[in-house]
């Protein structure tokens, strides 16, 4: 069954909407909330999706987590990805892209093992305690955007091997065609602002760039005000 999506129609295609991560982040609270009960937890997909998380994690008193995921990134398109992997193991390449870059074997190969160490990366700076999801019900992914749709897919297939449960898929802007990746994944997908754009920034006004630092400076923040709500990855 294709996942029910769920967006506000005054912000389709809307550009400049949320002054920052934090703005974005309790707009996608409200629209979260009914759906959140003791048997749900958030899984932030990092950098981006760490403010966000933390953000609704607060706002709702949700316990978080975060998604161990890296993306596989075209290196002469720095902004643009062909697929990501998470840490388990789950491995989605949009070939598309691939044969539209014209990316050779060996840059795959390469990505891939970028992608490998940035997960270790995150795993050191943001604690490798391993989350223990069999109690919930409800996991809530979260990230700052949907683009091509691949990080988030990869998330979903990860969770799906290892658990049996409803899957929410959330980001505060999203590109048309990566939501329709993701309708035979999630059961449900949270989208305010649907854009017929794959550009993530175009929705916000403030839109710096995180890096693991920044990221991991939120986190410990976060960790340290509410200590109860921090699960560890999942």
């Amino acid at each position: 069954m294709a996942a029910k999506i769920v967006e506000r129609t005054d912000l389709r295609e809307k550009l400049k909407i949320y002054r920052d991560r934090v703005h974005a982040a309790k707009i996608l609270a409200n629209m979260i909330e009914d759906l959140v009960d003791e048997d749900t937890c958030l899984a932030a997909i990092p950098n981006g999706g760490v403010p966000i998380g933390v953000k609704i994690a607060e706002t709702l008193d949700i316990e978080l987590g975060l998604m161990m995921v890296a993306r596989l990134l075209i290196p002469w398109e720095i902004m643009r990805g062909f697929g990501a992997l998470s840490s388990d193991g789950i491995l989605e390449i949009n070939w598309e892209n691939v044969k539209r870059f014209n990316i050779a074997q060996e840059i795959v190969e390469k990505q891939l093992r970028s992608a490998k160490s940035k997960i270790d990366e995150m795993l050191r700076r943001f604690g490798s305690k391993a989350a223990e999801i069999s109690r919930y019900r409800t996991i809530i992914l979260v990230d700052d955007g949907i683009a091509s749709g691949y990080t988030m897919l990869t998330s979903i297939k990860s969770i799906r091997r290892r658990w049996k449960g409803r899957i929410i898929a959330a980001a505060p802007t999203g590109f048309e065609d990566g939501i329709s990746l993701l309708k035979d994944a999630a059961d449900i997908i949270i989208c305010p602002n649907i854009k017929s754009t794959i550009h993530i920034r175009e929705a916000y006004i403030d839109f710096p760039k995180l890096d693991y630092h920044e990221a991991e400076k939120i986190l410990r923040e976060f960790k340290e005000r509410f200590p109860s709500l921090f699960i560890g990855y999942i």
